[in-house]
């Protein structure tokens, strides 16, 4: 069931029960007591639904740095939803800009779609998007880490099966300390399409700076995208996927593990 928003608000929503306790930054508003969906009203936006809804009509912006380097608050935030579409926005300053969740069965997320966001200056991570069927695409991804709280750093997360990674910008992802550094993640993502995204500056203090990490995944296909200024540039961790036409410079390692299918530099 919808429940639709006013125009001057974007919602964050998710089953009541399953509300984290760290979520900060605004009020509860509960509007369904049958489904149990509670609404989170952020100002200076668009409309949304909490399922089969959309944010973005026109371009708009959601700003949280003046929560500094230790916020735990999220852009926007959704759990077990289907068919959210979110589009055409800057969010900048989060501890991450999008978070749509999923249970670890990835069977009540799924049908996302994200595009055309500029995520910029988020302290853990950019884009999470996790659950089945979803679609990232053309996004552009900024300055992530930083985070007083988080070490570690993802520029974009996606967990779970059949979805579409395609012509996103992830620039300058940092984590501190011993943690990770992922431009893009991926776990449980059997037969996701990873095409034509673009990927540099990863860093990390002592721990593993890659552009793409597909773990625990099969049947993934990997084409055409550029990683640059990265440490480890493709690596596969228990996972059965195939990459090809791929390009990289100034990459120390640029594949790990997966079949090469071909034209990879």
């Amino acid at each position: 069931m919808a429940v639709p928003l006013s125009s001057t608000s974007l919602a964050v929503c998710y089953k009541t029960k399953n509300k984290p306790a760290h979520h900060q930054g605004v009020d509860d508003h509960p509007v369904d007591a049958v489904n149990r969906i509670t609404v989170y009203p952020l100002p200076r936006a668009v409309s949304r639904s909490c399922e089969s809804g959309t944010a973005g009509s026109g371009r708009w912006k959601l700003g949280g740095l003046t929560a500094g380097a230790a916020t735990q608050a999220f852009g926007i935030r959704a759990f077990m939803r289907k068919n959210i579409t979110i589009r055409n926005g800057t969010i900048r300053g989060f501890r991450g800009a999008i978070f749509l969740a999923d249970n670890a069965f990835y069977d009540g997320s799924q049908g996302h779609l994200v595009e055309d966001i500029r995520a910029d200056k988020n302290t853990f991570s950019g884009i999470a998007v996790i659950g089945r069927g979803n679609i990232v695409r053309r996004n552009q991804v900024m300055d992530t880490g930083g985070s007083t709280v988080d070490i570690a750093a993802y520029g974009i997360i996606f967990d779970g099966p059949g979805g579409r990674v395609l012509n996103n910008d992830i620039s300058g992802t940092a984590s501190r300390s011993w943690a990770n550094a992922f431009a893009l993640s991926f776990r449980d993502a059997d037969g996701a399409v990873v095409d034509g995204n673009r990927i540099d500056d990863v860093s990390a203090d002592t721990g593993w700076p890659m552009g793409i990490f597909i773990d625990s995944s099969n049947d993934v296909l990997l084409a055409g995208n550029h990683i640059t200024r990265v440490p480890y540039g493709v690596f596969y961790s228990n996972s059965t996927s195939k990459y090809m036409d791929n390009l990289t410079s100034n990459v120390t390692t640029p594949f790990t593990g997966g079949t090469d299918a071909g034209g990879n530099n």
